[in-house]
């Protein structure tokens, strides 16, 4: 049912867009009002169809963003085979993030292998918890976590939000980029930490190599096993086929909305019955709130999927008449109009 409702909108969206391109190509004597009009039409009808596809194939996920050009050793191709199924059902269960990291990854052209570090270190899991005291989606220790921006205070702890943490792991990646000019580098550094990766470069220049990069850089056993592991993960979200496999169905589009709650509702349980919104999945999107109560130092607001973020505005609005809406993506504006293609 669904597959052929989204043939008859794909259909109707093709059967409008000529209807448009027809009327252009007819009409005489259009202003430039009336073609900016048309235009804009057209421009929300492709915006339609572009969001009816899967994540994976669209521009977050083609060809071109593959950058690092990985070509797996047998090794990596080994632990890809063993580790296929688990990736795949990290990103199913965490389906709600993947759109917001694809698309952080492309708005500053980073490669999207680095989609794998999250999931190497974590399984894209925010709630995380390692032995070694590392928190969160990015794995950070608190000395890390502050390193680059993460804070917690009162109720709310950065390091475990994802969107927080997402955002600093990608300041914190391009550093270090700029730092050390290549990808395989920069994951070492990420896992081993960047002042040992930088003596190691520092080295290796010292030697006579002009163009420092994981095959001429002397970097621990641990820190290659971690690249390894990169690569592999890297390979299935590029050729999952390759290793029986099909990605999940991510829809390309923001999956969440902040709404701002504060001095509207103290709980997330009151979010979850006001929005129709599964507690447990409140609760994964907000995961930097550290227990049901949403009060913290600062105004955090809530995210909730798309799909239920205008029901709660819309009672959150008898409220208060102040505004309670906010994209967590520009280009997530005029998102609520199509909620319900």
């Amino acid at each position: 049912m669904i597959r052929k409702a989204m043939i008859f909108l794909a259909g109707a969206f093709a059967a409008a867009a000529m209807s448009l391109t027809a009327c252009s190509s007819t009409s005489t004597g259009e202003t430039a009002a009336d073609r900016a009009a048309r235009e804009a039409r057209l421009e929300a009808l492709r915006e339609a169809q572009e969001m009816q596809k899967s994540v994976w194939e669209s521009d977050l996920a083609c060809e071109s963003r593959f950058q690092m050009n990985i070509n797996p050793t047998p090794a990596e191709e080994r632990i890809a085979r063993q580790s296929a199924r688990t990736v795949v059902r990290n990103l199913s269960n965490s389906r709600f993030f993947v759109h917001y990291l694809l698309a952080r990854l492309k708005e500053n052209n980073m490669p999207i292998e680095l989609a794998a570090i999250p999931l190497v270190e974590s399984g894209l899991n925010p709630n995380v918890r390692a032995n070694g005291g590392a928190h969160g989606a990015w794995q950070y220790k608190r000395q890390t976590g502050a390193s680059v921006g993460l804070s917690s205070s009162g109720n709310f702890d950065e390091i475990y939000d994802f969107v927080e943490s997402t955002d600093a792991s990608i300041r914190y990646l391009g550093k270090l980029y700029r730092d050390l000019g290549d990808w395989d580098l920069v994951a070492a550094a990420y896992n081993q930490g960047e002042y040992g990766i930088k003596r190691a470069v520092d080295a290796a220049l010292s030697r006579g190599v002009s163009r420092p990069d994981a095959s001429n850089v002397r970097i621990s056993r641990g820190a290659r096993a971690y690249i390894q592991r990169l690569h592999a993960y890297a390979d299935i979200l590029h050729n999952p086929s390759k290793y029986g496999v099909a990605l999940p169905d991510v829809k390309n589009r923001p999956a969440f909305r902040k709404v701002e709650v504060a001095g509207r509702i103290s709980s997330m349980s009151e979010a979850a019955a006001l929005s129709g919104v599964d507690l447990s999945t409140l609760k994964k999107l907000n995961n930097g709130y550290r227990s049901d109560k949403l009060g913290s130092s600062a105004s955090r607001g809530l995210y909730v999927p798309v799909e239920h973020a205008s029901k709660l505005e819309h009672v959150l609005s008898s409220y208060s008449s102040e505004s309670v809406t906010g994209n967590y993506l520009k280009d997530a504006q005029g998102q609520n109009a199509r909620e319900s293609m």
